[in-house]
Protein backbone atom coordinates (compact mmCIF):
# COMPACT_ATOMS: atom_id res chain seq x y z
CA UNK A 1 0.00 0.00 0.00
CA UNK A 2 2.62 2.38 0.62
CA UNK A 3 4.51 2.06 -2.74
CA UNK A 4 0.88 2.77 -4.13
CA UNK A 5 0.44 5.54 -2.60
CA UNK A 6 4.25 7.13 -3.30
CA UNK A 7 3.26 6.51 -6.57
CA UNK A 8 0.68 8.15 -6.73
CA UNK A 9 2.24 11.12 -5.36
CA UNK A 10 5.08 11.19 -7.87
CA UNK A 11 2.41 10.76 -10.37
CA UNK A 12 0.43 14.01 -8.94
CA UNK A 13 3.72 15.91 -8.13
CA UNK A 14 4.80 15.47 -11.43
CA UNK A 15 1.88 17.03 -13.50
CA UNK A 16 2.43 19.80 -10.42
CA UNK A 17 6.25 20.45 -11.30
CA UNK A 18 5.30 21.74 -14.43
CA UNK A 19 2.68 24.35 -13.31
CA UNK A 20 6.36 25.94 -11.82
CA UNK A 21 5.37 25.44 -8.30
CA UNK A 22 7.73 27.09 -6.00
CA UNK A 23 9.97 25.20 -3.38
CA UNK A 24 11.94 25.59 -0.45
CA UNK A 25 15.49 25.19 -0.06
CA UNK A 26 17.60 28.16 -1.60
CA UNK A 27 20.43 29.79 0.07
CA UNK A 28 19.25 31.94 3.17
CA UNK A 29 16.01 29.67 3.21
CA UNK A 30 14.41 31.29 0.46
CA UNK A 31 11.90 30.16 -1.63
CA UNK A 32 12.32 29.44 -4.93
CA UNK A 33 11.00 27.88 -8.56
CA UNK A 34 12.68 25.31 -9.99
CA UNK A 35 14.99 26.21 -12.89
CA UNK A 36 13.38 26.69 -16.36
CA UNK A 37 13.25 23.01 -18.07
CA UNK A 38 15.61 22.20 -21.00
CA UNK A 39 15.01 22.45 -24.43
CA UNK A 40 16.22 19.01 -25.89
CA UNK A 41 16.27 20.26 -29.07
CA UNK A 42 19.44 22.23 -28.27
CA UNK A 43 22.75 20.29 -27.83
CA UNK A 44 23.63 22.55 -25.04
CA UNK A 45 20.96 20.26 -23.46
CA UNK A 46 22.48 17.25 -23.79
CA UNK A 47 26.26 15.78 -21.82
CA UNK A 48 26.70 13.31 -24.78
CA UNK A 49 25.61 13.06 -28.26
CA UNK A 50 26.85 10.69 -31.61
CA UNK A 51 29.42 13.05 -33.05
CA UNK A 52 28.88 13.68 -36.56
CA UNK A 53 30.55 11.36 -38.71
CA UNK A 54 30.73 8.99 -35.99
CA UNK A 55 29.95 5.15 -37.94
CA UNK A 56 26.59 3.98 -37.05
CA UNK A 57 26.11 1.23 -34.14
CA UNK A 58 23.39 -0.81 -34.22
CA UNK A 59 22.00 0.35 -30.56
CA UNK A 60 21.81 3.09 -28.67
CA UNK A 61 22.37 3.51 -25.09
CA UNK A 62 19.97 6.38 -22.96
CA UNK A 63 22.24 7.24 -19.69
CA UNK A 64 20.97 9.03 -16.77
CA UNK A 65 24.12 10.68 -14.66
CA UNK A 66 24.14 10.61 -10.68
CA UNK A 67 24.11 13.47 -8.59
CA UNK A 68 26.62 16.12 -9.78
CA UNK A 69 25.15 18.91 -7.69
CA UNK A 70 26.20 19.00 -3.99
CA UNK A 71 24.96 22.39 -2.73
CA UNK A 72 22.01 24.42 -2.03
CA UNK A 73 23.34 27.16 -4.40
CA UNK A 74 20.66 27.21 -6.48
CA UNK A 75 18.22 25.60 -4.48
CA UNK A 76 16.94 21.58 -4.64
CA UNK A 77 16.76 21.46 -8.35
CA UNK A 78 20.12 21.87 -10.28
CA UNK A 79 19.91 24.18 -13.67
CA UNK A 80 21.88 22.35 -16.60
CA UNK A 81 23.67 26.00 -17.56
CA UNK A 82 26.05 26.32 -14.61
CA UNK A 83 29.42 25.93 -15.98
CA UNK A 84 30.72 23.87 -12.66
CA UNK A 85 27.67 21.51 -12.81
CA UNK A 86 27.65 21.08 -16.24
CA UNK A 87 31.75 20.70 -16.16
CA UNK A 88 30.74 17.85 -13.46
CA UNK A 89 28.43 16.31 -15.21
CA UNK A 90 30.46 15.81 -18.32
CA UNK A 91 33.40 14.40 -16.53
CA UNK A 92 30.89 11.85 -14.64
CA UNK A 93 29.40 10.84 -17.88
CA UNK A 94 33.04 10.32 -20.03
CA UNK A 95 33.87 8.04 -16.50
CA UNK A 96 30.74 6.20 -16.80
CA UNK A 97 28.63 6.02 -19.88
CA UNK A 98 32.37 5.56 -22.15
CA UNK A 99 31.72 1.59 -20.68
CA UNK A 100 28.72 1.73 -23.50
CA UNK A 101 30.37 3.35 -25.97
CA UNK A 102 32.06 0.55 -28.13
CA UNK A 103 28.96 -1.30 -28.78
CA UNK A 104 26.29 1.58 -28.39
CA UNK A 105 25.44 5.33 -29.55
CA UNK A 106 25.45 7.49 -26.29
CA UNK A 107 22.47 9.79 -25.33
CA UNK A 108 23.05 11.48 -21.83
CA UNK A 109 20.99 14.17 -21.28
CA UNK A 110 21.48 16.62 -18.91
CA UNK A 111 18.62 17.57 -16.06
CA UNK A 112 17.34 19.11 -13.28
CA UNK A 113 18.82 16.92 -10.88
CA UNK A 114 18.17 17.63 -6.93
CA UNK A 115 20.90 18.58 -4.58
CA UNK A 116 22.39 15.86 -2.42
CA UNK A 117 20.63 16.96 0.12
CA UNK A 118 17.43 16.30 -0.66
CA UNK A 119 18.57 12.43 -0.09
CA UNK A 120 18.31 13.43 3.41
CA UNK A 121 14.82 14.42 3.20
CA UNK A 122 11.34 12.45 4.40
CA UNK A 123 10.48 10.27 1.37
CA UNK A 124 7.39 12.37 0.28
CA UNK A 125 9.62 15.81 0.55
CA UNK A 126 12.49 13.90 -2.06
CA UNK A 127 10.04 12.60 -3.88
CA UNK A 128 8.39 16.00 -4.83
CA UNK A 129 11.56 17.38 -6.07
CA UNK A 130 12.61 14.16 -7.76
CA UNK A 131 9.89 14.54 -9.94
CA UNK A 132 11.30 17.25 -11.63
CA UNK A 133 14.23 15.26 -12.87
CA UNK A 134 11.80 12.74 -14.02
CA UNK A 135 9.93 15.03 -15.81
CA UNK A 136 12.90 16.19 -17.71
CA UNK A 137 14.00 12.37 -18.17
CA UNK A 138 10.19 12.18 -19.95
CA UNK A 139 11.14 15.07 -22.07
CA UNK A 140 14.41 14.16 -23.31
CA UNK A 141 13.77 10.22 -23.89
CA UNK A 142 10.43 11.37 -26.00
CA UNK A 143 12.74 13.82 -27.87
CA UNK A 144 15.25 11.09 -28.57
CA UNK A 145 12.96 8.54 -29.88
CA UNK A 146 10.83 11.16 -31.69
CA UNK A 147 14.25 12.75 -33.54
CA UNK A 148 17.25 9.86 -32.82
CA UNK A 149 16.17 6.41 -32.27
CA UNK A 150 14.87 5.48 -35.98
CA UNK A 151 13.64 2.18 -34.33
CA UNK A 152 16.58 1.10 -33.18
CA UNK A 153 17.48 -1.29 -29.67
CA UNK A 154 18.48 0.49 -26.79
CA UNK A 155 20.26 0.12 -23.34
CA UNK A 156 18.40 2.28 -20.34
CA UNK A 157 21.56 2.81 -18.14
CA UNK A 158 22.29 5.41 -15.17
CA UNK A 159 23.71 5.14 -11.39
CA UNK A 160 22.56 6.40 -8.20
CA UNK A 161 19.96 9.52 -8.84
CA UNK A 162 20.11 8.53 -12.54
CA UNK A 163 19.15 5.02 -11.75
CA UNK A 164 16.20 6.49 -9.47
CA UNK A 165 14.98 8.31 -11.50
CA UNK A 166 14.96 5.84 -14.51
CA UNK A 167 13.10 3.31 -11.55
CA UNK A 168 10.36 6.75 -11.48
CA UNK A 169 10.37 6.94 -15.41
CA UNK A 170 9.53 3.06 -15.75
CA UNK A 171 7.28 3.31 -12.87
CA UNK A 172 4.58 5.74 -15.03
CA UNK A 173 5.99 5.23 -18.95
CA UNK A 174 6.60 1.99 -19.18
CA UNK A 175 4.68 2.38 -22.62
CA UNK A 176 8.04 3.99 -23.94
CA UNK A 177 9.74 1.01 -23.30
CA UNK A 178 8.66 -1.56 -25.54
CA UNK A 179 10.12 -5.17 -24.33
CA UNK A 180 11.03 -5.79 -27.94
CA UNK A 181 13.18 -3.05 -28.30
CA UNK A 182 15.03 -3.18 -25.01
CA UNK A 183 18.12 -5.34 -24.42
CA UNK A 184 18.59 -4.26 -21.10
CA UNK A 185 18.73 -1.83 -17.71
CA UNK A 186 21.91 -1.32 -16.39
CA UNK A 187 20.84 0.82 -12.97
CA UNK A 188 23.56 0.49 -10.28
CA UNK A 189 24.17 2.56 -7.13
CA UNK A 190 20.38 2.40 -6.38
CA UNK A 191 17.93 -0.39 -4.73
CA UNK A 192 15.51 -2.31 -6.70
CA UNK A 193 13.33 -5.05 -5.17
CA UNK A 194 10.97 -7.75 -6.03
CA UNK A 195 8.07 -6.14 -5.48
CA UNK A 196 9.33 -3.22 -7.65
CA UNK A 197 10.32 -5.13 -10.81
CA UNK A 198 7.24 -7.06 -10.53
CA UNK A 199 5.25 -3.35 -10.57
CA UNK A 200 7.58 -2.47 -13.46
CA UNK A 201 7.15 -5.63 -15.41
CA UNK A 202 11.05 -6.01 -15.86
CA UNK A 203 13.01 -9.15 -14.54
CA UNK A 204 16.72 -9.22 -12.83
CA UNK A 205 19.17 -10.25 -15.24
CA UNK A 206 20.04 -13.36 -14.07
CA UNK A 207 22.04 -14.97 -16.58
CA UNK A 208 25.28 -12.87 -18.64
CA UNK A 209 24.09 -12.24 -22.18
CA UNK A 210 19.72 -12.06 -20.82
CA UNK A 211 18.08 -9.09 -22.10
CA UNK A 212 15.07 -7.11 -21.26
CA UNK A 213 16.32 -6.99 -18.03
CA UNK A 214 17.73 -5.21 -15.06
CA UNK A 215 20.80 -5.16 -14.03
CA UNK A 216 21.73 -3.51 -10.02
CA UNK A 217 23.94 -3.81 -7.87
CA UNK A 218 25.78 -1.51 -4.80
CA UNK A 219 29.41 -1.57 -3.75
CA UNK A 220 30.08 -1.95 0.03
CA UNK A 221 32.64 -3.10 1.80
CA UNK A 222 32.61 -5.70 5.26
CA UNK A 223 30.12 -3.90 7.45
CA UNK A 224 29.56 -0.85 4.67
CA UNK A 225 26.53 0.62 5.49
CA UNK A 226 25.44 2.33 2.12
CA UNK A 227 22.95 4.49 2.29
CA UNK A 228 21.41 3.01 -1.02
CA UNK A 229 20.84 -0.14 0.19
CA UNK A 230 17.47 -0.37 1.13
CA UNK A 231 15.50 -3.63 2.89
CA UNK A 232 14.67 -5.88 0.14
CA UNK A 233 17.59 -4.81 -2.49
CA UNK A 234 18.65 -7.70 -5.04
CA UNK A 235 21.74 -7.44 -6.60
CA UNK A 236 23.80 -9.00 -9.74
CA UNK A 237 27.43 -9.94 -9.65
CA UNK A 238 29.27 -7.91 -12.49
CA UNK A 239 32.22 -10.59 -11.87
CA UNK A 240 29.73 -13.09 -13.33
CA UNK A 241 26.49 -11.56 -14.05
CA UNK A 242 24.39 -13.92 -12.28
CA UNK A 243 22.67 -13.96 -8.20
CA UNK A 244 25.00 -16.52 -7.25
CA UNK A 245 26.41 -15.51 -3.79
CA UNK A 246 29.37 -17.33 -3.89
CA UNK A 247 32.41 -14.86 -4.04
CA UNK A 248 33.29 -14.63 -7.26
CA UNK A 249 37.65 -14.06 -7.59
CA UNK A 250 39.49 -11.46 -8.83
CA UNK A 251 40.44 -12.95 -11.99
CA UNK A 252 37.30 -12.32 -13.64
CA UNK A 253 37.02 -8.48 -12.83
CA UNK A 254 38.66 -7.75 -16.26
CA UNK A 255 39.50 -4.20 -14.99
CA UNK A 256 39.03 -1.29 -13.04
CA UNK A 257 39.14 2.28 -14.39
CA UNK A 258 38.99 4.43 -11.62
CA UNK A 259 39.69 8.52 -11.09
CA UNK A 260 41.91 8.68 -8.29
CA UNK A 261 41.90 11.96 -5.78
CA UNK A 262 44.92 13.55 -7.89
CA UNK A 263 42.70 13.27 -10.90
CA UNK A 264 44.78 10.51 -12.75
CA UNK A 265 42.66 7.88 -14.40
CA UNK A 266 44.45 4.19 -13.86
CA UNK A 267 43.35 0.76 -15.56
CA UNK A 268 44.38 -1.69 -12.80
CA UNK A 269 43.77 -5.26 -13.94
CA UNK A 270 41.90 -8.00 -11.84
CA UNK A 271 40.89 -5.39 -9.24
CA UNK A 272 38.62 -7.12 -6.93
CA UNK A 273 36.42 -10.61 -5.93
CA UNK A 274 33.46 -9.75 -5.21
CA UNK A 275 29.80 -11.61 -3.52
CA UNK A 276 26.42 -10.71 -2.75
CA UNK A 277 25.79 -10.22 0.86
CA UNK A 278 22.61 -10.97 3.04
CA UNK A 279 22.10 -7.81 3.10
CA UNK A 280 21.87 -7.11 -0.88
CA UNK A 281 25.42 -5.58 -0.99
CA UNK A 282 27.69 -6.53 -3.84
CA UNK A 283 30.76 -6.93 -1.17
CA UNK A 284 34.55 -6.16 -1.93
CA UNK A 285 37.62 -6.05 0.16
CA UNK A 286 39.03 -2.92 1.16
CA UNK A 287 40.81 -1.79 -2.25
CA UNK A 288 44.80 -1.81 -1.45
CA UNK A 289 44.38 1.62 -3.19
CA UNK A 290 41.59 3.22 -0.60
CA UNK A 291 43.70 6.10 0.63
CA UNK A 292 43.23 7.28 -2.78
CA UNK A 293 39.44 7.08 -3.23
CA UNK A 294 36.89 9.59 -2.65
CA UNK A 295 34.82 8.16 0.16
CA UNK A 296 32.48 10.95 0.94
CA UNK A 297 29.29 8.74 1.69
CA UNK A 298 31.54 6.67 4.83
CA UNK A 299 33.62 3.99 5.43
CA UNK A 300 33.64 0.61 3.09
CA UNK A 301 30.90 2.26 1.07
CA UNK A 302 31.85 2.47 -2.75
CA UNK A 303 28.95 3.75 -3.76
CA UNK A 304 30.84 6.68 -6.58
CA UNK A 305 32.81 3.10 -7.71
CA UNK A 306 30.09 1.21 -8.87
CA UNK A 307 31.17 1.68 -12.40
CA UNK A 308 34.94 1.82 -11.81
CA UNK A 309 35.49 -0.84 -9.92
CA UNK A 310 33.94 -2.99 -12.60
CA UNK A 311 34.54 -0.75 -16.10
CA UNK A 312 35.92 -3.39 -18.35
CA UNK A 313 32.96 -5.96 -17.39
CA UNK A 314 30.55 -3.58 -17.74
CA UNK A 315 32.02 -2.79 -21.51
CA UNK A 316 32.19 -6.68 -22.27
CA UNK A 317 28.78 -7.69 -20.80
CA UNK A 318 27.08 -4.64 -22.19
CA UNK A 319 28.04 -6.22 -25.75
CA UNK A 320 27.18 -9.31 -25.17
CA UNK A 321 24.05 -8.68 -24.72
CA UNK A 322 23.40 -6.27 -27.56
CA UNK A 323 25.10 -9.08 -29.46
CA UNK A 324 22.20 -11.32 -27.96
CA UNK A 325 19.39 -9.08 -28.86
CA UNK A 326 20.76 -8.47 -32.12
CA UNK A 327 20.66 -12.90 -32.79
CA UNK A 328 17.33 -12.95 -31.50
CA UNK A 329 15.91 -10.70 -33.70
CA UNK A 330 17.95 -11.88 -36.78
CA UNK A 331 20.44 -8.41 -37.04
Amino acid sequence: MRRVFVLALVCALVFLSQAHPVFSGGPGGQTLAPPPAPDYADPASWSALPESGEPAKPVDVFFMHPTTYGTLEFGLNAPITDPAIRAATDGTVADQASAFADCCAVYAPRYRQVSIEVMRMDPEEKERHLAVAEADMLAAFTYYLEHDNKGRPFILAGHSQGSNVTELFLTRHRDLVPDDKLVAAYLPGWTFTAEGLAALGLPLAERPSQTGAIVTWNTVGKGGKSPTILPGALCVNPLTWTTDKAEAPASLDSYARITLNDGRTVRIEHFTPARINDAGGLEIPRPAIEDQLRMGLGEAIYHRYDYAFFYGNIAQNAKARCEAWLGAHGN
